[in-house]
């Protein structure tokens, strides 16, 4: 079948597989403990409510019961518990679903394909370039489905385990598990992308809600103020125009030209395992701040409240520990405040919560701790990149700068939403903004991410650190920006300030031209993407050759391609088999640096170099690889005499051959 075509298919069955997985086991929840008013809610709110409770509680759960039972097991729960809501959720689905929410879901999941899947000519594949992170997301969920938690290192073959927030991936696998044949770990991952745009939805409607803050706006111009809001960027576009005129050429993501802060539909194609972090982050605080309002909560009322928030906070931590800084650092202050106030018993159910989630996320933290061996601390302080000063000044006139211009950078980052934010704080006093708590929580995760992100940065790889916690002062900042806009209607429209609608334009041009560069960035003449679509031809017959040895080699048989260029992609988004290493940046997960120099060092001549079949072998069974797949771009493909050709393949095609190392004997 046309890789298109599969893919395709593939988003599809993911998608719909999200219903009885994530969908109805979050409804159910939702009606068993009434969490954020569920059962009070109309028909379409439930709905989405019931993706948020999914999204945001689900991962704790069942990455419990995955390693206690495996996927399977975790795969019957869920939809033993979905089974539970499903005539309910029919009649939610039969009154609240017409043609326009039809159609907003269908362009929704058109979005997510076109990012996420290749496009196959019938000779070459283009590939989106979501590959670079595409690859972890597809290598992980296959991991996880073969092996269980926590999962196998899917970068670097060793006998720990992969040492990396996996909770996210517990869905992907169910959905890759359940699906079989019609998905695999990249479509799982779309599918559980578009879920996770429904569960933000979510968020924001019970968000909206618990600030008491719209007051008497309609609910139709709110929800058309937020799906307005939502596609905008920041003011990248201007960096990379300048970036243009200073380089002559096109950078294809507008958000590396500065410190990386994602709009709304580039997370939730690229990370939504972060998005998902802060979906259950607040989902957490909202249990509780719900509570804390009332004046005399029932005791079944507060223990329900406490049980969602512990599960919500280890989900969180499980999903991204770097949102769940974010969020600790967040609930630490309000736990101060609440002391500072004597409210002993909302300060009491705050620190129940936390220890309970701190007992659930332990068996997740606790992993990644053992099975990260690269050292040193994963946090160091780093005043926050602004792309305009890069070259400018050395330090430590840099860091300065720096300092001195981070509410700039900010503001350039988040766009319409930082105007969105002032507008806000003009026209609301501070006592009503933070009437009920749900209000004051806003204003404590915007500053406890935008501090945390403008002073500390993550020291593995990128700053993985500084671009997701500040997902907490996005969803502060839209909502802000929709409360303002709210008091700005007239006769029943939406009105947008001139600086507003000037600054929501900017943002639709970043997230539009980020979104064309998924598909154009091999027009690019920057080296960083060349070796994105070198060889399309030879990607499609690599899918080809990976899904031959998928059907016919053992799946414990580790594969080996070639991992000299910088980054390597096919083995991790095809492959069911593992890799000996990589690439050079195979210590994602947590494998000790030296081992994978030492590694590359011992496999890289095998493809670069010309070699004899016995050396070619030793250093293959040296690196425990059971099989070669060869390309016509590796050095030995265009020696007739080379390994490549002396010996029998076990697959052969035009452009890729695979070799069994045992196989190889002179």
């Amino acid at each position: 079948m046309n890789g298109t075509l599969s893919d395709a298919c593939g988003v599809v069955v993911a998608t719909l597989l999200g219903i009885p997985l994530v969908l109805l086991p979050g409804y159910a929840l939702g009606r068993l403990t009434g969490i954020l008013g569920f059962r009070a809610l109309a028909a379409g709110d439930r709905l989405l409510c019931g993706a948020l409770l999914g999204i945001g509680l689900l991962p704790a759960v069942d990455s419990l019961v995955i390693q206690a039972a495996g996927v399977p097991a975790a795969a019957l729960a869920n939809g033993a518990l979905g089974l539970a809501a499903l005539l309910p959720a029919l009649r939610s689905l039969r009154t609240s679903i017409n043609r326009a929410v039809l159609a907003l879901a269908a362009l929704w999941l058109g979005v997510v394909a076109y990012a996420l899947i290749d496009i196959d000519t019938g000779t070459a594949l283009y590939q989106p370039v979501t590959v670079i992170d595409l690859v972890k997301h597809a290598a992980l969920t296959r991991a996880i489905v073969a092996h269980g938690l926590p999962p196998v290192d899917p970068f670097f073959a060793r006998p720990d385990r992969a040492g990396y927030y996996y909770e996210f991936y517990t869905l992907t696998a169910l959905v890759d598990g359940v699906g079989g044949r019609l998905v695999d770990g990249r479509t799982a991952f779309a599918g559980l992308a578009f879920w996770t745009g429904l569960a933000l939805l979510g968020l924001l409607d019970r968000l909206l809600a618990a600030t008491g803050l719209l007051g008497d706006a309609a609910p139709r111009l709110v929800r058309r103020a937020v799906l307005i809001l939502l596609p905008a960027g920041g003011l990248d576009i201007l960096l990379v125009l300048a970036d243009r005129a200073a380089s002559g050429s096109w950078l294809p993501i507008p958000e590396w030209v500065n410190e990386q802060v994602l709009n709304w539909p580039a997370s939730l194609v690229w990370v939504p395992h972060h998005v998902a972090g802060a979906l259950a982050g607040w989902l957490g605080l909202l249990a509780l701040a719900e509570v804390a309002d009332r004046t005399q909560p029932s005791r079944h009322t507060e223990t329900v409240a406490i049980g969602v928030a512990g599960l919500a906070f280890a989900a969180c931590a499980g999903l991204s520990v770097w949102v769940c800084l974010g969020t600790a650092t967040a609930a630490g202050i309000w736990l101060v405040l609440l002391g500072l106030e004597r409210r002993w018993r909302a300060a009491a159910r705050l620190a129940v919560a936390g220890l309970l989630s701190a007992a659930l996320a332990a068996p997740c933290l606790l992993s990644i701790l053992a099975n990260r061996t690269d050292g040193g601390s994963p946090i160091r302080l780093a005043i926050r990149r602004f792309g305009p000063l890069d070259g400018l000044v050395d330090e430590p006139a840099l860091s300065a700068l720096r300092i001195v211009l981070l509410p700039l950078n900010y503001y350039v980052a988040l766009g319409v939403f930082a105007a969105g934010t002032l507008l806000f704080w003009r026209l609301v006093p501070r006592r009503e903004a933070h009437a009920r708590e749900a209000g004051r929580l806003l204003t404590l995760c915007a500053a406890a991410s935008l501090l945390l992100g403008g002073f500390l940065r993550s020291a593995i790889l990128n700053n993985d650190l500084g671009a997701r916690v500040v997902l907490l002062a996005q969803v502060a900042a839209l909502v802000w920006t929709v409360v303002a806009l709210s008091r700005l209607v007239e006769a029943r429209r939406l009105r947008f300030p001139g600086l507003l609608a000037t600054l929501l334009i900017l943002g639709y041009a970043t997230t539009l031209y980020g979104f064309a560069g998924m598909r154009a960035y091999s027009a690019s003449d920057r080296p960083a993407f060349a070796h994105l679509a070198g060889r399309p031809d030879i990607d499609r017959a690599l899918r080809a050759a990976y899904a031959w040895a998928g059907l016919h080699l053992p799946r414990d048989l580790v594969l080996q391609q070639s991992p000299v260029p910088r980054r390597v992609f096919d083995f991790g988004l095809y492959g069911l088999q593992p890799t000996g290493v990589a690439d050079a940046e195979a210590r994602l997960f947590g494998a000790p640096p030296e081992a994978v120099a030492s590694r590359l060092a011992d496999v890289a001549p095998i493809f670069r170099d010309r070699l004899d079949g016995r050396e070619v072998r030793r250093r293959a069974e040296t690196a425990g690889i059971g099989a070669l797949v060869v390309t016509a771009q590796d050095t030995p493909w265009s020696s007739p005499d080379s390994w490549v050709w002396r010996h029998q393949a076990v697959y052969a095609d035009p452009l890729v051959r695979i070799l069994r190392v045992e196989d190889l004997h002179d």
